[in-house]
């Protein structure tokens, strides 16, 4: 399961920063917004992939 998870992490970050990129661009959202999405998505990635990491933890100590 793991080795899906990687590749599918880069595709959400090229997702998120051409889309943050598009907004600023081409609908002059302001630059605040989309620097405070990407910063929300890596803070969103981090904890979550550290919640993934703890519970295949708990998984292999309890075999």
């Amino acid at each position: 399961m793991k080795k899906f998870i990687k590749p599918f992490l880069a595709l959400e970050w090229i997702t998120i920063l051409g889309a943050s990129s598009a907004s600023y661009i081409k609908w002059d959202f302001p630059l605040a917004v989309c620097i405070g999405i990407v910063v929300l998505a890596a803070f969103l990635t981090l904890f979550f992939s550290k919640l993934y990491e703890m519970k295949e933890e708990d998984m292999q100590d309890g075999k």
